[in-house]
């Protein structure tokens, strides 16, 4: 299993862990840093000639930065740049949904939790009610039934 889905799967079984947040967000960024990096440095060689200066191009690109100071030329690494930006804008919205509705489902099952807590401890304080007053009817019922039956003055 690698690191990246190592994350997820802990951030999945944890979502209200900010580290565990953190760590499949910066994880996810890294991968496509380093594979668009890879891809720009084998399609366009010629402005990327070394793996660092396609690392600063892709991560300029998923950040969103732009700086455009070394902007792909060639038609394939035009395509490929393009679908780098594509797939980064699309990764950081679908990260952050998920991420989002993870953090609101577990703060839900913490209220529910939370909830389900106080109607139980509403349902015994009613228990105890009630048991209390049958409790007091059967003692009721008792005196009433002692000083029903008949004494030796009354006959």
């Amino acid at each position: 299993m690698s690191f990246m889905t190592r994350t997820f799967v802990r951030f999945q079984r944890d979502p209200s862990s900010v580290r565990y947040a953190a760590a499949a967000i910066i994880s996810t960024f890294l991968v496509l840093v380093a594979v668009g990096a890879l891809l720009m440095r084998i399609f366009d060689p010629d402005n990327y000639p070394s793996f660092g200066s396609a690392v600063w191009f892709t991560l300029q690109t998923v950040t969103t930065v732009g700086y455009g100071d070394n902007p792909p030329t060639s038609s394939l690494g035009q395509i490929v740049a393009s679908i780098v930006m594509l797939v980064s804008i699309a990764l950081i919205t679908v990260i952050t949904a998920a991420i989002t509705s993870l953090l609101i489902k577990s703060i839900g099952r913490e209220q529910d939790a939370a909830d389900q807590q106080a109607f139980t401890e509403t349902l015994a304080r009613i228990e105890a009610s009630l048991a209390e007053a049958h409790e007091r009817l059967d003692r009721l019922a008792d005196s009433t039934t002692v000083n029903a039956e008949p004494t030796d003055d009354t006959r």
